[in-house]
């Protein structure tokens, strides 16, 4: 397997408070054609997806991403679960932004492929709606759809957040947000087996100790709100319309409503007018699908796709 080289890069926040970490996987020798800039999901950090990048860097795709505030190395060990002071979201977004830009500069002329899992799908699809052409393309996995769950969550966490502060943690939010996230999975041998059917890779991923911390209830505003924008159809309307698109999910997946979630973005966004949507979903696949069982098609899949247009652009 060829050597991965992660070089390390730092920012300062939007917050003004706070020095951003973030990383880009390469391979050595291996000319550079596309970059991805990946939006990680809630409780994690880039370096879950070391793996991800090898695959794509051996293919010529750079793999690159920030560490959100409030997790991996861009938070102190008491900070994580934490980006929920008032409109923390938005230096969520504009951490993205500074990220962008730095692709853009060290890969000028290049296609940027925005790719979001579960919570960083929100992100990402907030993204594209406000700087659409920093982006040549965008990739929604394990992301969730429109509910009435998601303004109910969000109130209560603002209702939370407001009486105990920001930064208390509640035992009550978690449990209603992902309390029945393992309901369709009898057999399940811990709280985390809904992510993936490879328990094996999910343990060895998750006990380096950087990640499985609880949000506090003002982070969960943050995270609902944000997803309660990308719920909307003004959010669909505008979205760029010549933007390839793809989602993919598993179809055991509950943050999606297994299936349903995802599906419901890709209507949305083609009653909007976005003309190149695909949807992609895998029966038997849980929430991660590029840690799931069958990860390598996965992988083959996506970089086809984006194959395909990288092609176009470059023509």
């Amino acid at each position: 397997m060829p050597e991965l080289h992660c070089e390390n890069i730092t920012y300062p926040s939007a917050d003004g408070a706070h020095t951003i970490a973030a990383y880009l996987y390469t391979v050595p020798g291996v000319k550079v054609r596309a970059v991805i800039q990946l939006c990680h999901g809630m409780t994690e950090y880039i370096g879950r997806y070391r793996h991800m990048a090898q695959f794509y860097a051996e293919h010529g795709i750079a793999l690159a991403g920030n560490d959100h505030l409030g997790h991996g190395n861009s938070a102190a060990p008491q900070e994580r679960g934490h980006y929920g002071e008032k409109n923390g979201r938005f230096h969520l977004l504009k951490d993205l932004h500074t990220m962008n830009g730095i692709l853009h500069e060290r890969f000028p002329g290049l296609p940027l492929i925005f790719y979001g899992h579960s919570m960083g799908s929100f992100y990402a699809r907030w993204y594209a709606e406000v700087w659409p052409d920093t982006i040549s393309m965008l990739v929604i996995s394990g992301t969730a759809g429109p509910g009435l769950k998601n303004p109910f969550g969000r109130l209560l966490a603002g209702a939370v957040a407001g009486v105990r502060g920001d930064r208390y943690v509640s035992r009550i939010i978690p449990a209603l947000a992902h309390g029945s996230y393992n309901a369709r999975i009898p057999d399940a041998a811990d709280h985390d087996a809904w992510l993936t059917r490879d328990t094996g890779w999910s343990k060895r991923q998750l006990s380096d100790g950087m990640g499985g911390f609880t949000f506090t209830a003002g982070t969960y505003r943050e995270m609902l709100a944000t997803l309660c924008h990308v719920s909307s159809k003004r959010w669909a309307r505008h979205i760029r319309k010549d933007l390839p698109v793809l989602l993919i999910a598993g179809a055991e997946d509950p943050v999606g409503d297994y299936g349903k979630g995802p599906r419901a973005v890709w209507a949305m966004l083609g009653d909007a007018g976005v003309r190149d949507l695909t949807c992609q979903i895998w029966e038997g696949g849980r929430h991660e699908m590029h840690n799931e069982l069958n990860r390598d098609e996965v992988f083959d899949y996506c970089l086809t796709w984006m194959e395909d247009r990288i092609g176009r652009e470059t023509k």
